[in-house]
């Protein structure tokens, strides 16, 4: 229960609150705190804080968001899934950059990481290039946002049932 909506120090303990349980965006959590019934100085004051702490930072909660989904989705998504989540496209590709960098040091591109999601896909709904159905895959792997080079990447994988483990 809130004591007093426009005070600062209650919107920020409420704030670790709700970043106890899960890394949010500086949107999702004003809206939180709104939501619960601060004011918006009140929150405002109380993110102006959190980030100068470090608690909360939309590029490294980007990252960390690509880098646990970018295994079974397509990049496509998970940019349009982080901009529902209020992060900005500059942000965005701060993370994907931030991601290729340390994919290059691990001998790992994003675009392997990709393709492998491609092949478990495949593997996954049992793709047979000689079913007729085989199209309809290679759609629904473009409709979820996988460019057409991945999916190419995903099918020589496939070809050489090659495991990315």
């Amino acid at each position: 229960m809130i004591n007093d909506p426009t005070d600062p120090k209650e919107a920020y303990s409420s704030a670790i609150d709700i970043l106890s349980r899960r890394d949010r965006s500086v949107k999702e959590l004003s809206d939180k705190l709104v939501q619960k019934g601060f004011a918006e100085s009140a929150v405002s004051e109380a993110i102006a804080k959190l980030s100068a702490k470090h608690y909360i930072d939309d590029v490294r909660m980007a990252s960390h968001f690509l880098a646990s989904h970018l295994s079974d989705q397509s990049l496509t998504q998970l940019k349009f899934k982080l901009m529902r989540r209020g992060i900005s496209g500059d942000d965005i590709a701060t993370a994907i950059a931030g991601l290729a960098e340390e994919a290059v040091d691990e001998s790992e591109t994003l675009r392997n990481r990709q393709a492998c999601a491609v092949l478990d896909f495949l593997k996954k709904k049992r793709y047979d290039p000689e079913d007729p159905a085989a199209n309809k895959i290679l759609a629904s792997l473009s409709r979820k946002g996988f460019s057409y080079d991945t999916i190419k990447e995903g099918l020589a994988l496939f070809e050489e049932e090659q495991n990315c483990d």
